[in-house]
């Protein structure tokens, strides 16, 4: 799990994971400075903290850095099958044991969307989106009266040089020369959340320590939480995927840049999408829904 705010509500959901799954291992990666966890009331649900606590910004490399210790540390101090990639606004909608049940039984080695990337085309001005984050690299403007030229710059010399704004602040890109892509590594996207064997995992551990120049790549791109992993594991002919991450989420009304916040209004059409779990969940928004969700998936 990675989180980064609404700490009681990433207690709920340790607390409903622990007791649904009682031999499950769940790992947190939570990220203190917008707000801290409970550490005593971590250890009591039964969760393990990775410490030291790591700063992550949404739509950087250290997302993926998180994901990858977690990774690393699974391989390393536990025995388990199977990894579920959850976000602290996640919530299961179906009984815990029935999903362990499912996965047992699987024939695939990884639930996770993989789409194929195209490269950018030096012929046109509009670059595709994840053409744009994957096939660039990406410098933090260190001031905002920087950005001001740059921004003037960047759509004439498109595409060239392109401008992107995140959370952290503003970036700037230029297209890569030199991308770490080929036939045998083609770039791919898909969403955030994954299910995947511990097959896949080590794939991944194992592709990240040996391939520090595709690592050093994705360090300088935007958004690679939604590539990296998706690229090794699409290459690797050997691993059976799903493109069903067996999640829930609504992207409405259209367009949308992030799932909404889902509410009691949403119940129905969530517990029959047969998915593992859904997301966005916000107990300040609608906390009843989560008790909904309790009360009828343990009546299942």
């Amino acid at each position: 799990m990675t989180s980064y705010t609404l700490p009681a509500q990433v207690l709920r959901l340790v607390r409903t994971l622990r007791a649904g799954s009682p031999g499950a291992h769940i790992v947190l990666h939570h990220d203190d400075r917008r707000c801290s966890l409970d550490r005593r009331a971590l250890d009591a649900a039964g969760a393990r903290a990775l410490e030291p606590s790591w700063p992550v910004e949404w739509g950087d490399f250290s997302q993926v850095a998180a994901i990858l210790r977690g990774f690393r540390w699974l391989l390393e101090q536990t025995d388990f099958e199977w990894m579920v990639l959850l976000s602290g606004q996640d919530y299961p909608v179906r009984p815990l044991a029935a999903i362990e049940r499912d996965l047992a039984d699987s024939a695939c080695d990884g639930f996770i969307e993989t789409r194929v990337i195209a490269p950018p085309t030096l012929r046109r001005r509009n670059v595709e989106e994840f053409a744009s984050r994957y096939f660039y690299r990406y410098v933090a403007l260190p001031d905002w009266r920087v950005l001001a030229p740059m921004s003037s710059i960047a759509p004439k010399a498109r595409p060239l040089l392109l401008s992107r704004q995140l959370p952290s602040g503003s970036r700037i890109g230029w297209r890569c020369a030199r991308p770490p892509f080929s036939a045998t590594l083609r770039c791919h996207q898909g969403s955030d959340w994954f299910t995947l064997s511990r097959r896949c995992v080590a794939a991944v551990d194992s592709f990240a320590r040996h391939h520090p120049e595709v690592v050093r790549h994705y360090r300088r791109t935007v958004i690679p939480t939604e590539s990296f992993v998706h690229t090794v594991l699409a290459n690797d002919p050997a691993l059976r995927l799903s493109g069903d991450s067996r999640r829930y989420t609504s992207w409405e009304p259209r367009p949308a840049a992030r799932p909404r916040v889902l509410r009691r209004a949403d119940l129905q059409s969530m517990l029959a999408s047969g998915a593992d779990f859904a997301r966005k969940f916000d107990e300040t928004v609608d906390a009843g829904v989560l008790d909904d969700i309790d009360r009828l998936t343990h009546l299942a």
